[in-house]
């Protein structure tokens, strides 16, 4: 086995029963405390609408498995002094991969939303095996590197390019992850990297890692444009992924006719050649390539009216607020699109349909492997929306968060 196993005794984040890692209203606390920061428990009760007496029943509990930690007395005007309640980042963690045609990247992500280790790599080998033993001494490194304890590490969320054909986490990748394609990726790499994994495609969970880290954060509805060896993306509606019906919302590329340009990154690899530039993968060009070249001018001549008609087709279909551009494409292309991108929308009395604003990721690293780090940390412990494309399923779970219902906490959850 390639992977990091826990050892024999059970982590401190499981409750009593060694299995469950939160219950529904714990769920609700945990989520409240990442979204909003650390919080006194009148704050918790007022945003949860329960009782103080039902709050202390659920904070207690997470508090003595070290999930969360409580602050000393802070003495604010006149009554009982006020104590915060905040995430443990140490308490859990998790491994988020990306795979793509010529390369993987791994980040950790902590319980508290902190990303603590990451690197990058050129995929040695396609063949899953070899990836796998890969991912494996990756992963293996960067847990010793950041000093974290193996014991507490909840999972592993793996993004990989490729469309879901309807049946669980199979895929269907380019060619060049010819072994990677329509088979069982999460009980896979589970078996080989020793612990539950989570599967999702490439674009969906770069969307999740926008949504929490980026452009999420001022935009509650946006498309994501993945840029890679393919063309993809996500959407977001209301802050939440919108996954469709077999998890391949956001398979922007099918929206162009056959003989359009796709605007990927491969073709301007291609364009380079062209000019006897010649990069062996896309690893080597976006670390070597300068972006004034006539090879980048030439890209996008050819690939801006497909960009046109996708970014004309999500604001008539979707009216998001933003449309962002990311993936693996460079600040410095994602600036030249923006100036260049115009939308199908005719003026009519004097106004035109309000479109979305165009915007380069703020995604400081792999947005992928981030995104595909929340994977099993929201399983474990946040309100479950869906992971039935390609994940473990984690303890049934439906919560609440702000606003919204919470049920009665009693002792057992």
């Amino acid at each position: 086995m390639n992977g990091i196993t826990a050892g024999d005794f059970p982590p401190r984040f499981l409750r009593d029963d060694g299995r469950r890692t939160a219950t529904t209203n714990e769920r609700v606390v945990v989520d409240l405390l990442s979204r909003y920061g650390p919080a006194s428990r009148a704050d918790l009760a007022r945003w949860t609408g329960l009782a103080p007496h039902s709050i202390t029943r659920l904070v207690e509990p997470l508090l003595a498995r070290g999930l969360l930690s409580e602050s000393a007395p802070v003495v604010m005007g006149r009554g009982k002094p006020a104590t915060k309640i905040s995430l443990v980042g140490a308490a859990a963690f998790s491994v988020g991969v990306s795979v793509m045609t010529d390369a993987v990247s791994l980040v950790l992500l902590d319980l508290a939303g902190a990303i603590s280790g990451a690197c990058a790599e050129r995929l040695d080998d396609t063949d899953l095996p070899a990836a796998c033993t890969q991912i494996g001494r990756m992963m293996k490194g960067a847990i010793a590197a950041d000093g974290r304890d193996p014991s507490t590490l909840v999972g592993i969320g793996v993004g990989v390019t490729g469309y879901f054909i309807g049946d669980g986490a199979r895929l269907n990748p380019p060619r060049l992850l010819d072994p990677w394609a329509l088979l069982p990726l999460d009980a896979i790499l589970a078996e080989a990297l020793g612990h539950k994994v989570w599967i999702d495609n490439d674009g969906n969970v770069a969307a999740i890692g926008e949504a929490m880290l980026g452009q999420g954060r001022e935009a509650r509805d946006f498309a994501y444009l993945y840029f890679s060896a393919g063309f993809g993306g996500g959407v977001v509606s209301n802050g939440q992924l919108l996954r469709g019906r077999h998890g391949n919302a956001g398979e922007f590329a099918s929206i162009l006719p056959s003989d359009w340009q796709q605007p990927n990154l491969e073709a301007l690899r291609t364009a380079f050649a062209d000019r006897g530039i010649v990069y062996p993968d896309l690893h080597a060009m976006l670390g070597e390539f300068e972006p004034d070249h006539a090879a980048v001018d030439a890209w996008l001549d050819a690939i801006m009216p497909s960009l046109d008609l996708v970014a004309s087709s999500i604001s008539a279909t979707l009216d998001p607020e933003a449309i962002v551009l990311g993936g693996r494409l460079p600040d410095e292309l994602a600036r030249r699109i923006i100036d260049r991108i115009t939308f199908t929308n005719p003026d009519r009395r004097g106004h035109r349909r309000p479109s979305a604003r165009v915007a380069a990721s703020m995604i400081d690293g792999d947005a992928a492997a981030i995104g595909s780090a929340t994977l099993p940390l929201r399983a474990a412990f946040f309100p479950l929306l869906d992971t039935s494309a390609g994940g473990g399923s984690a303890d049934g779970l439906i919560g609440a968060a702000k606003g919204h219902r919470v049920e009665s906490a009693t002792p057992g959850g």
